[in-house]
């Protein structure tokens, strides 16, 4: 895939300085100002002006509100179509020098529609990303505590202790990094806007993979991810864990029937309300409220 075919799509709310470094990370990479869309998410604060002035190469988009997640990207990529579209987080910097160029040429596979790098954590250790469909046999095994024990060659389908270290296809990824075809963009309308924030991701894997395309892990493109940074300047930690919990749920519930999706959140649900009870008896009090906000967030609609 010829990089400069890739529009690049870089969401702001309130975290200019991230995204300063995010879009710095990827001009160093290689990829030509003119093809990054800056989309400032009505932060309110100034961010829009700034970015527009500390990056003036890029092009920028100044929403009057924030319309969520979902419908920010989407705008970012209407303002430039492309062959391809990369979306990264604010908190999202590449890391391995050519993992733009890495991750574009996943798609040279004409079955690929989505391809996702490798994360790390700021600290550099791994940040596992690749996740298994939520159905309920991977549930069952993740809620069991069994998920650690399964062989690394099943783990991307049946649980999330996968090491990460080499490239192949998968079901779905947390999207931090996310490169998508343009052709499956098109035909996959963008991003859910039903929702204002998270789950996106893994609903835009499910509904690929339903039109027939597959997704690939690319272990040699590599980037940082800090996390939680515009989200931990709305909600405190049981707030974001609770929305996200109510998310996921909403998209399992979109993509399962009935009897499989209750069957699937409540495997979910028992095993973060274990974690929360585990946590409790080792008297880890913060830990135990993120998981119970959790184990909400599965059983509220």
């Amino acid at each position: 895939m010829n990089a400069a075919t890739q529009t690049v799509v870089v969401l702001n709310w309130r975290t200019a300085e991230y995204t300063l470094r995010a879009v710095h990370a990827l001009l160093g990479d290689g990829v030509s100002g003119d093809r990054i869309v800056v989309v400032d998410n009505g932060s309110g604060d100034g961010s829009a002006e700034h970015l527009r002035r500390e990056l003036p190469e890029t092009r920028h988009v100044a929403l009057d509100e924030n319309v969520g997640f979902a419908r920010g990207n989407n705008r970012g990529a209407g303002e430039l179509p492309g062959d391809a579209y990369i979306f990264v987080n604010s908190d999202a910097f590449v890391h391995a020098r050519g993992s733009v160029e890495r991750l574009g040429r996943a798609l040279d596979d004409p079955a690929v529609g989505i391809a996702v790098p490798r994360l790390l954590n700021s600290d550099l250790t791994l940040q596992p990303s690749v996740v298994p469909d939520s159905t309920p046999l991977p549930e069952l095994v993740r809620a069991s505590g069994l998920s650690r024990f399964v062989p690394n060659r099943h783990q991307p389908s049946l649980g999330t202790h996968w090491d990460h270290s080499s490239s192949r296809r998968i079901q779905a990824a947390t999207g931090a990094v996310l490169l998508v075809r343009g052709t499956t963009w098109e035909q996959l309308g963008g991003f859910d806007e039903r929702s204002f924030m998270y789950a996106e991701d893994l609903d835009l894997f499910r509904r690929a993979a339903a039109l027939g395309w597959e997704a690939r892990f690319v272990a040699e493109a590599e980037f940082v991810h800090v996390g939680d940074v515009s989200a931990e300047r709305r909600w405190d930690e049981p707030q974001r864990a609770e929305r996200m919990a109510r998310a996921h749920a909403d998209m399992i519930r979109e993509h399962l029937g009935p009897v499989r999706a209750t069957i699937t959140i409540g495997l979910v649900a028992a095993g973060v309300g274990a974690r929360a009870l585990v946590h409790r008896t080792r008297g880890d009090r913060a830990a135990a409220k993120a998981q119970a906000a959790w184990f909400r967030g599965y059983l509220n609609r």
